[in-house]
């Protein structure tokens, strides 16, 4: 039994790409240099050729399967190796949503050939003793060969060292559920329809908290005992006499370990336990003897109620709507059932175990169990009961499930068709009798459309019955994310002309197809501008509430995001209802995903518990309108189960489905099991390559990456999919950062931020804040720019009529199923950034995807006059709701533009004021020159070039020898920039000159990144202008510009450029340039990890003033960003958290003529920013005037 168990262990773990057999564990050595083989130095990001070592771990590969790619992961340090944007190869921590990581092992002989699955143009090939990738065309085919040799992996804790190991509820794959209800769609019983109607919150808005005297919640305090393994656990804790007195409470819904039990673990790729399915044990390294965290740690809880009165005539269920990971129930003393499946519904039949009076409800979590094996997703990974606890009461006989659908007539506009309601009636105890069933159709303005009524007879022999109450409709308003338009189904159950039961449903009359490779609804092309969203929230943990639920479906809606896919893992059920209300396309993702051991997607013994959680999925949710789209997991790879998964989706249901799982050696997923194509992480060049191309719809599951400083270039990825003829749309990953606070601060009442590294366990460090939104839903510029690439008006200036002031606009909607009548116009003028002219206009009805010009009067405005004068003039708009919506008040923009009317010119020679000053004079000596008057004076050091210390009116504005240098530091989550250095020379070269009453210093420094030259001209009125040119040397540049250290007394911050919010050169779309307000402290973007931050594109003029308004002013000439901040790039870089930080004696400066953009490269290959957003190796220049501010 030993070597058989052992044989089927490493059997499950046996990796294998393309039906072709690998070694497992292997050493690659080039055929060419055969003495050498695929390694990498501790401590190195570079994959190398190392001298072949046995005993060289790092030499050592195991081939891991994914998605009918593989992964080349070193199995004793877990990183994998990665293509590189300069072809080389890298070695990163192994994180299998990186597509750079993907790799495609090639047959030759009886050698291989290694090449990236995302870049099949390109090889890998060992030349003069280096490794990197070619044109797999051009490259000669020797230098392709590799030698793939296997090696015995020393002995982990994959292994069981062939103990014998009986099989336990929660260790065993294939007892997944006992006595657990089938799963149905979610409804709230009434006695009476009366009943029903007198909740109208409920009623009106299906996700508060019912007043049916038919359902009792058990939410609250419940007694709580925590043991960090199941040896240790209380075994008959669930018996009435056992006390429980002493134990402490805890809230339900909650995680236990956002209340100080045992430690939140935050993982990617990995599990926190051994990868020895169905087993849990402990994993080496981390949780040895249950040091860091527990074993497999044991909740048990308890709960004492009173059943209602008049409960025991009826049937009664408990419900949960989320226990991680897996659940033992008792009630009064007794055995109930046993549950898995962490985010899919549980329900208890336990009418024969209640009493009249008071009731024990025990129930026994497991932290670990073999479904943990399909819960690896990249998340905090956390306990207990997460979601809402009731019980509900239900006749003998009752409904059990219901399932609505409807077929809509295209020839009649989607508006005539027909309806049924199915029903699954329980007559479970073998009743004999009859029984009527009402359904009334209500429109949404609540008057009655249709009604029907049939009986049914049962009798002993008929336990469960089913129902057909079919409906033509006519007139419907169909639902769609921009009309929301939901009917409301009534459902009575009678007993003669008495009401035994009733309850409503939300409907929504909506067709979905698919055809080609587009995707309709009721009749049109719709794009799915989405995002992804995990349960998150820094205080509750995983047990978000129904007021965080709300206020991300609100944003979304209020930001432009018309979809959501709930990843990865079926939502509490009350979101959907708000998905439903307020207007959200929905991607249902099933709670499956094997991400560390993707080979039990091909296990046998598994396959029930796979479609144990479509099933419950499905039948939970098909009567949401919101739902387009079933997706069967994530990153589980492309085993057979997924084959009776998928058919069990569509045996349920007719809607698509997505799993992005099979990519079968193709550059993106969902080649079988699948009715989409997918897609992660593209870069644009994938995008332009591909997304015209496919014979199905394809769906950017996951790009865009919003990790920290990020969301790059999201203009260009919508155009491409907006001008695509097979490309539906996309989600960004994703909504919200997972940062938590430290359960053992809030205790003591501190409220901290903490990420994935700040917690015990296989962490991929703070890769679980990708979010568009801070954890606090603190509203980011990520969230602007998205936005504005989502908006559905364009405006663009088709004429302009100076000598009338009239702009000719051409408005497009592109909205689906919105005409511009639900819309106004409200624009302004702004001269010189500040506005002088404020009107608005009610827009025609456009239709939608179509457009019309609109003319509008620039009041008070003479153009002509404004561009004899050399202003800048521009031309705000603000396309807003006309009426409120159920999600925004009337007057909420959807849309903005702003256009330049009139360009700004150039700055003019400058004049001085008439006045009397006195002569700027010149002083040196071997180390200093000093320039300067009673206004203005500066102290340059003679050897570098390098400007002091900078004084203005007696204020000192530049010190500390931190004056105008060159700097290349930038880092940011998406480009990890560790080089603070700046490359210059030591030496430059400081010449000195009168020029009138000018005196003009220019100074000149080479550098192996990049030179500049700089002129200051010093006026006796104490103006300073400068002239800077920068002549980059080196590829890559983060910035072309000047870092200064500027007196920290100058803390407020007024700008005319873009804004309000942090922006960049790739990411601006979201603001406007105008004149702004704000302070040094809060030109930081608090990011959960401290990067650089701060940016404002297009400076025309700044102002850094103290408290008394003194300071001084900088306006420019030629493109200049700005950032000032009281940290340096490098403190940022360094500082893991924000409280880290310790303010500079200064103001860190950034004068930027190019900054280059943040781009996306935080997961995903060939993501970076684009050469159009990236420093030039080209001279780039600007001009600035310095003066002082009384």
């Amino acid at each position: 039994m030993k070597k058989c168990f052992l044989y089927l262990l490493v059997m499950s773990l046996c990796m294998l790409a393309f039906g072709e057999a690998y070694a497992q564990n292997a050493r690659f050595s080039p055929v060419n240099n055969p003495d050498r083989a695929i390694g990498y130095e501790s401590g190195k990001v570079i994959v190398v050729l190392k001298k072949t070592d046995n005993n060289d771990k790092l030499q050592q590969w195991t081939v891991s399967k994914l998605a009918g790619s593989v992964r080349l992961i070193n199995p004793y340090t877990n990183k994998a190796v990665h293509v590189r944007t300069d072809y080389l190869l890298g070695i990163a921590e192994n994180n299998g949503s990186d597509e750079s990581q993907l790799w495609t092992i090639r047959k030759k002989g009886k050698y291989v050939q290694l090449i990236p699955t995302n870049s099949p143009d390109l090889i890998l090939v060992s030349t003069s003793g280096k490794l990197q990738l070619q044109n797999s065309a051009k490259a000669a085919e020797k230098t392709t060969l590799f030698d793939m040799k296997e090696f015995a992996l020393e002995a982990s804790e994959t292994s069981l060292n062939g103990e014998k190991r009986e099989k336990v509820y929660w260790e065993d794959e294939t007892r997944f559920e006992e006595n657990k209800e089938a799963g149905h769609a979610t409804f709230i019983p009434y006695p009476s329809e009366q009943a029903m109607m007198a909740d109208k919150a409920f009623y009106n808005t299906p996700w508060v908290d019912t007043k049916s005297s038919k359902v009792m919640s058990l939410n609250g305090k419940w007694a709580f005992r925590f043991v960090s393994e199941p040896s240790q656990r209380p075994l008959d804790f669930y018996k009435d006499d056992y006390d429980v007195s002493s134990w402490d409470a805890i809230p339900v819904p909650s995680n236990w370990e956002m209340h100080g039990y045992d430690r939140p673990i935050y993982c990617n790729v990995e599990y926190p336990h051994s990868n020895t399915p169905p087993f849990i044990n402990a994993r080496k390294g981390f949780n040895d003897g249950g040091k860091n965290y527990g074993i497999n740690p044991v909740g048990s809880y308890v709960r004492f109620f009173d059943m209602p009165q008049n409960w025991d005539k009826q049937r009664t269920f408990i419900h949960f709507g989320g226990i991680y990971s897996a659940a033992l129930v008792y009630m009064n003393g007794e055995y109930v059932g046993y549950t898995q499946g962490a985010n899919n519904v549980s329900e208890f039949d336990v009418t024969r175990y209640l009493r009249p009076g008071k009731n024990r409800l025990a129930v026994q979590v497991f932290r670990w169990s073999d479904g943990s094996y399909l819960e690896c997703q990249d998340m905090f990974r956390m306990s207990g009961i997460f979601r809402d606890v009731y019980l509900f009461n239900t006749p003998k006989v009752s409904i059990s499930d219901h399932y609505i659908t409807s077929q809509l007539d295209a020839s009649s506009d989607y508006r005539n068709g027909k309806m049924n309601v199915h029903f699954i009636i329980d007559n479970r105890d073998g009743m004999k009798g009859s029984r009527n069933f009402v359904v009334k159709l209500f429109a949404p303005d609540g008057k009655l459309v249709a009604e029907s009524e049939k009986s049914l007879q049962f009798d002993s022999k008929t336990l469960r019955l089913k129902l057909d109450v079919p409906f033509s409709v006519q007139s419907v308003m169909p639902w769609t994310a921009e009309t929301p338009n939901l009917y409301t189904v009534h459902v009575i159950q009678r007993n003669g002309a008495n009401d035994e039961q009733a309850f409503s449903t939300k409907y929504g009359f909506r067709d979905i197809a698919i055809r080609g490779s587009l995707v309709y609804i009721n009749g049109k092309r719709v794009f799915f501008k989405g995002v992804n969203r995990h349960d998150s929230h820094p205080l509750y943990g995983r047990a978000v509430t129904t007021e965080s639920m709300l206020q991300d479906v609100l944003l979304m809606k209020r930001n432009n995001i018309n979809t959501i896919r709930t990843s990865h893992y079926p939502n509490a059920a009350k979101m959907y209802a708000m998905f439903d209300y307020y207007g959200l396309y929905t991607m249902d993702e099933a709670d499956l995903e094997d991400h560390a051991n993707q080979s039990i997607s091909d296990m046998e013994s598994w396959i029930p518990s796979f479609v144990d959680r479509i099933t419950r999925l499905v039948t939970r949710d098909r009567n949401h309108p919101s739902v387009i789209f079933w997706s069967l997991g994530n990153e589980a790879g492309g085993g057979a189960n997924f084959q009776f998964c998928y058919d069990e989706a569509k045996r349920l249901d007719t809607r698509p489905v997505h799993y992005e799982g099979t990519r079968d050696g193709k550059p993106y997923g969902g080649n079988r099991f699948s009715d989409l194509y997918s897609k992660m992480y593209p870069g644009m060049s994938w995008m332009n390559k591909y997304v015209n191309s496919f014979d199905k719809p394809m769906f950017i599951c996951e790009y865009a990456h919003a990790m920290g400083n990020a969301i790059g270039n999201l203009k260009e990825y919508w155009q491409s999919i907006e001008s695509s003829t097979t490309t539906i749309g996309g989600a960004i990953w994703d909504w919200v950062d997972q940062g938590i606070y430290e359960p053992q601060e809030i205790k003591k009442g501190i409220y901290r931020l903490h990420t994935g590294y700040d917690f015990p366990g296989p962490h991929q460090g703070n890769f679980c804040c990708n979010g568009i939104l801070l954890p606090t839903r603190e509203e980011t510029p990520k969230l602007k720019e998205v936005k504005a690439a989502h908006q559905f008006m364009r405006m663009e200036l088709t004429g302009m009529d100076d000598a009338k002031g009239e702009a000719s606009v051409k408005v497009d909607n592109t909205y689906d199923f919105l005409t511009g009548k639900e819309f106004y116009l409200r624009y302004e003028v702004l001269v010189d950034g500040k506005k002088v002219s404020v009107d608005s206009l009610l827009l025609p009805d456009i239709p939608s995807e179509a457009s019309e010009n609109m003319v509008l009067g620039l009041k008070n405005v003479d153009m002509q006059q404004l561009k004899a004068d050399g202003k800048e003039v521009m031309l705000n708009m603000d396309i807003c709701l006309k009426r409120a919506a159920t999600w925004a008040e009337a007057g909420h923009s959807v849309a903005q533009q702003q256009i330049e009317l009139a360009a700004r010119k150039p700055m003019s020679a400058y004049v001085m004021p008439k006045g009397k000053y006195k002569k700027i004079t010149i002083a040196q000596d071997d180390n200093t020159l000093v320039v300067g008057n009673d206004r203005i004076t500066a102290i340059f050091c003679r050897k570098s070039g390098k400007l002091l210390s900078l004084d203005m009116n007696g204020q000192n504005v530049i010190s500390d020898k931190l004056g105008m240098e060159y700097s290349n530091h930038r880092w940011i989550e998406n480009d990890r920039f560790t080089k603070t250095e700046n490359g210059l020379d030591a030496e430059g070269t400081l010449l000195v000159k009168k020029n009138g009453k000018n005196v003009v210093v220019t100074a000149q420094r080479g550098g192996s990144l990049c030179a500049t030259d700089m002129v200051y001209t010093f006026m006796p009125d104490g103006t300073l202008d400068m002239e800077v040119q920068f002549s980059p040397k080196a590829k890559n540049l983060r910035r072309a510009g000047l870092l200064c250290g500027v007196n920290a007394e100058l803390g407020n911050v007024e700008y005319y450029a873009y804004g309000p919010w942090e922006n960049h050169t790739d990411r601006k779309d979201g603001c406007m340039v105008g004149i702004f307000k704000t302070t040094v402290d809060d030109m930081l973007v608090p990011y959960v990890k401290p990067q650089s931050t701060g940016n404002r594109e297009g400076l025309r003029c700044l102002k850094l003033t103290d408290a008394n308004g003194k300071g001084v002013s900088i306006t420019t000439e030629g493109n200049v960003s700005f950032s000032a901040l009281r940290y340096t790039d490098e403190d940022l870089m360094n500082a893991n958290h924000i409280w880290e930080l310790q303010a500079r004696p200064f103001i860190a400066l950034h004068l930027d003529a190019m900054l280059t953009g943040v781009g996306n490269a935080s997961c995903g290959h060939d993501v970076g920013p684009l050469p159009m957003y990236s420093v030039p190796e080209s001279p780039l220049s600007y001009k600035l005037r310095i003066q002082s501010v009384r």
